[in-house]
């Protein structure tokens, strides 16, 4: 080794290096991401109360602080406060979407036996227009299998919520239950705070205490404003739909708008899944100018939230929309649609723990 010339040696390091990177991307992807997301798996279930715990003191934190300067009176009151006006206020929004659900729901329950009518008159229709024409038999047997699979299709969807909506009634009692626990632990983390945080300090060398406060302090920031970045996307998707679904005088805009908002917020699942199927059918029958507009109305959807989803989730956890965009796609790449969620939060908490200071050798 000492016999080679510097030139060739630098190439050797050079080429040695990046093996030792690709190594490295390697065993992350395929051992170190798949064993650290299993880890996560199990841990969520037992600490998803106090997640939701410190999520909820983040929000709460920012008010009740300015009012006990202000009126010089202790937390207790002031947080016992907030936190029923909070869950007052998540009570009354909840009721209020169930409310206008259900009175749209009853409304398509009533005019449903017509709309299936019509479906099967339609199909009836295009079967009877089919055999009426020159189709060959081996066209119109494929025309017919397609037709039953579109029907089994749409049942297997019907039943897939319908199963859905079970489950979730199913779960309902565990919310409920996940719920009060987080509400009583907000009230002790956020009365306590002082207290909790000293004994970290306490126990803890001073700097590892102060690098970790800041980079938890980066994380319950960046887990927050993403939570708000995604539900102002949702707001907008649905608010954007609602517009555009009452422009054209749709029934039970407010219905579908909720259920776009709901889609837009699932990841794999999306605004087209409302809305592409619809154009499709209004094609079918022959109302070719509502499904130009149903498509506008999705292109907007679609395009204002890929166009504003970067710059508002930049500002929402302090990333820049270049960084948040490069964030994104490196965890769809890295994560499947999960990095879409976890990459900019991953990034965040890497750029804290730097600046930190967390991965100098003197930690």
């Amino acid at each position: 080794m000492k016999n080679l010339p510097e030139k060739e040696m630098r190439y050797l390091i050079l080429a040695a290096t990046v093996v030792l990177v690709f190594l490295a991307i390697f065993l992350l992807y395929y051992y170190v991401f798949p064993a650290a997301w299993s880890l996560i798996n199990q841990i969520i279930p037992l600490t998803l109360p106090f997640i939701i715990a410190l999520v909820l003191v983040g929000l709460l934190e920012p008010i009740i602080r300015p009012l006990e300067k202000k009126w010089r009176v202790s937390r207790t009151p002031l947080i016992l406060l907030a936190i029923i006006l909070f869950v007052v206020a998540i009570i009354g929004i909840i009721s209020w979407l169930v409310y206008m659900l259900v009175v749209e729901l009853i409304r398509f329950s009533n005019d449903f036996p017509q709309y299936a009518s019509n479906f099967n008159e339609r199909i009836a229709e295009l079967q009877n227009i089919f055999a009426a024409g020159n189709i060959s038999p081996q066209l119109m047997e494929l025309i017919n299998e397609y037709t039953a699979y579109a029907l089994t299709a749409i049942g297997d969807l019907s039943l897939g919520l319908l199963n859905y909506f079970i489950d979730l009634a199913a779960v309902l009692p565990m919310a409920i239950l996940v719920f009060m626990f987080a509400i009583i632990a907000v009230f002790f983390i956020s009365r306590d705070q002082e207290i909790i945080l000293k004994s970290f300090e306490k126990y803890l060398p001073a700097t590892i205490y102060r690098r970790m406060t800041l980079v938890g302090s980066a994380t319950g920031g960046a887990l927050f404003g993403y939570l708000k970045s995604q539900l102002i996307l949702m707001f907008i998707a649905a608010g954007i739909a609602f517009i555009g679904l009452q422009i054209l005088g749709v029934p039970y805009a407010f219905l579908i708008a909720v259920l776009v908002g709901i889609a837009d917020l699932l990841p794999l699942v999306g605004p087209g899944t409302i809305f592409l199927p619809w154009i499709v059918w209004e094609l079918v029958n022959g109302n070719y100018g509502f499904a130009i507009a149903l498509l506008v109305v999705y292109a907007v959807v679609t395009v204002v939230r890929q166009v504003v989803q970067p710059k508002i989730v930049g500002d929402s956890i302090g990333l820049h929309p270049l960084e948040t965009l490069i964030a994104l796609f490196v965890g769809l790449r890295l994560m499947g649609v999960l990095g879409l969620i976890l990459g900019p939060i991953i990034w965040v908490v890497f750029k804290a723990s730097w600046n930190a200071g967390v991965f100098k050798r003197d930690c």
